[in-house]
């Protein structure tokens, strides 16, 4: 279980269900501090630190979700990789079911069906209740994407989780894991649905939901150098189709931890 951090309180309420979902799997919690407050994460964790593996990534200007997600994956000792983000309480048995679901047989990655608010229109929607898009991509070669992505609805508080994820870490590696050419917020996990199934050929299932602790606008992208959320994931998302239409489906693991291996501080 690999989880990205800078700066975020949430990881205190989020870990209790963590640790009760590695129990469940036999697994490991990969904590990646980029850049953050490691005086303020010990404070956060140190009652649980026995049970972690922590890693600092220093002289790091902003949050990089995706290049602290590559690192991580680099200390995962499992084959199978859950990437899970700071703010997210679990359900160890709904976790459980989807690990099994998916991991039984080859070509196949996982997602969480949703998750839901535990504050009802946390994001202040006015008039507009909510927000959704669906994305389709067909290549020359035959495959095809589906994207459903849900802003959260502010009548019940669900939305989609697409950065909840598991991945067997030799698919991981097939395409280079995440791509760390993506600074910002709002279209890295998409970013790494649409590699796995028009790179390496996978296919996704769902199963299981979460609770996501919401938070506002500033928590979100306050760490990147781009705050507004809509101009970072228009930005990120063109970015990403170029690669596509270019049928650029690598990401940049391997130049990742060559690039960061004399800022980490392990363990």
């Amino acid at each position: 279980m690999i989880i990205t951090w800078r700066d975020r309180k949430e990881i205190d309420r989020a870990l209790p269900s963590f640790l009760e979902t590695v129990k469940l799997l036999n697994g490991e919690i990969i904590i990646v501090n980029f850049g953050g407050d490691g005086k303020m994460l010990n404070d956060l964790i140190s009652d649980k630190i026995d049970y972690l593996k922590v890693i600092h990534v220093e002289q790091q200007e902003f949050f990089h979700k995706t290049v602290a997600a590559n690192i991580g994956a680099s200390y995962a000792s499992n084959e199978i990789l859950f990437f899970c983000d700071c703010d997210i309480i679990l359900d160890p048995i709904q976790i459980h079911e989807l690990c099994t679901k998916f991991k039984a047989d080859e070509g196949f990655f996982g997602n969480l069906v949703g998750v839901t608010e535990t504050e009802v229109n946390s994001i202040g929607n006015n008039h507009v209740t909510n927000f959704g898009y669906e994305l389709r991509i067909r290549t020359a070669d035959g495959r095809e994407l589906k994207i459903v992505d849900q802003e959260e609805d502010s009548e019940n508080g669900y939305r989609n989780a697409p950065g909840l994820l598991f991945v067997k870490k030799q698919d991981f590696l097939s395409i280079d894991g995440y791509n760390g050419d993506l600074l910002g917020w709002g279209w890295e996990d998409q970013d790494m649905i649409s590699r796995l199934t028009l790179g390496a050929g996978l296919k996704r299932v769902f199963h299981g939901y979460a609770q996501h602790i919401s938070h506002d606008d500033e928590a979100r992208t306050g760490n990147y150098p781009e705050k507004d959320r809509w101009t970072s994931r228009d930005h990120m998302f063109r970015q990403a189709l170029r690669n596509y239409d270019n049928n650029r489906f690598k990401g940049t693991y391997q130049s990742d931890i060559e690039r960061n291996r004399h800022n980490l501080i392990g363990f």
